[in-house]
């Protein structure tokens, strides 16, 4: 059977709202972008650009499908009143702009209640089935947590039965409520994304796990506070997912595998952990060799081994709790010097 990555990335697994988790060990952005790009060729794509230049992200999104774009990059505060229009259609004063193949409008994320309803209006002006793509949620989770899950909210009510949201998620960045007094009694904006998430993929470093196996053979695991930056970390070849998926049945289904891709354009191919990893080590085979190579009597000034009498004699050796008694059921009381006995009834005056 294949596996729930490999359906959903070919969209053979229906899932309205994908959530992609990561984190600066290792980007979801690859991911994010195969999974759209596997989008239908009826459906609309819009690229929200919230921390990626849309004259960036528009090359790297594969087919031919109609194209909007939502810039939250380019003036993110609003603090240019004039932009000038680019050559992607950028326009000024936040006004939608149209050319041949792709709709650009520019938002501020100052204020996401009305952006709200400029990503609502280009929703229903494009008229089809849509996907669209947000390259980065923590960006609107630092303007305003609430607002935020208003934007999801209302597009939700948009979706039909093939359209679906697509959103990156750093869960390793902090949201605005994280700044607020009595912030740890509140729910986590990451936990409550996961929530209503239909798939949520948590994207993880093949080397950060591959190295972690190796510490483990060596027995020098560690807890984590943090992580180093490597030079193998966002690997663009290869990562691992580990992916929860909630059918319209209710059934939830679990399961961890990775992507490998050939060239940096190539496809996205499911594969399993191990093949990017390694193999997982054996902790039998491994505890086997231990006890076969180490003897802790070894290099000692005194001997700690038995000779093959001194064994005998301990094997044959019974201990008094393995003794047995002949007569099951008997109890042996021999009454001591002080014992006080009385031979009277305590009960004699029951009427019984």
């Amino acid at each position: 059977m294949a596996p729930i990555l490999e359906k959903i990335m070919a969209g053979k697994e229906a899932s309205p709202f994908i959530l992609v988790k990561d984190s600066l060990e290792q980007s979801g952005q690859v991911l994010g972008l195969e999974l759209l790009s596997n989008s239908p060729s009826d459906h609309a794509i819009i690229l929200v650009c919230a921390e990626t230049a849309p004259d960036r992200l528009l090359p790297l999104v594969k087919g031919n499908q109609k194209k909007a774009i939502v810039d939250c990059y380019s003036n993110p505060l609003g603090w240019v009143k004039d932009i000038t229009t680019t050559s992607t259609g950028t326009s000024s004063n936040r006004d939608a702009v149209s050319d041949s193949t792709t709709t650009t409008i520019t938002l501020t994320l100052r204020n996401i209640r009305k952006a709200t309803k400029a990503i609502t209006d280009l929703i229903i002006s494009q008229r089809s089935n849509f996907t669209i793509y947000f390259d980065s949620l923590s960006q609107f989770l630092i303007a305003s947590v609430p607002d935020t899950f208003n934007l999801l909210r209302s597009i939700t009510t948009l979706l039909t039965d093939t359209s679906r949201i697509i959103a990156i998620h750093h869960e390793d960045i902090p949201d605005a409520d994280s700044f607020l007094p009595n912030s740890t009694s509140k729910p986590q904006a990451s936990n409550s994304l996961a929530h209503i998430a239909t798939t949520l993929i948590t994207v993880k470093s093949s080397e950060a796990l591959r190295q972690d196996q190796e510490d483990f053979r060596k027995g020098t695991v560690t807890a984590k506070e943090f992580c180093y930056l490597t030079v193998h970390g966002n690997a663009w070849d290869s990562a691992v997912c580990e992916v929860e998926h909630k059918r319209k049945s209710g059934k939830v289904a679990k399961e961890t595998n990775a992507y490998h891709q050939g060239t940096p354009t190539g496809k996205l191919t499911v594969v399993n952990v191990w093949d990017v990893v390694g193999d997982m080590p054996d902790i039998d085979k491994m505890d086997l060799e231990e006890s076969q190579t180490s003897d802790p009597a070894a290099n000692l000034s005194f001997n700690l081994n038995l000779t093959e009498e001194q064994r005998k004699a301990k094997n044959d050796t019974v201990l008094p709790y393995l003794k047995t008694q002949e007569s099951t059921g008997a109890i042996y009381y021999e009454p001591d010097a002080a014992d006080d006995f009385d031979d009277d009834d305590p009960d004699d005056d029951l009427t019984i």
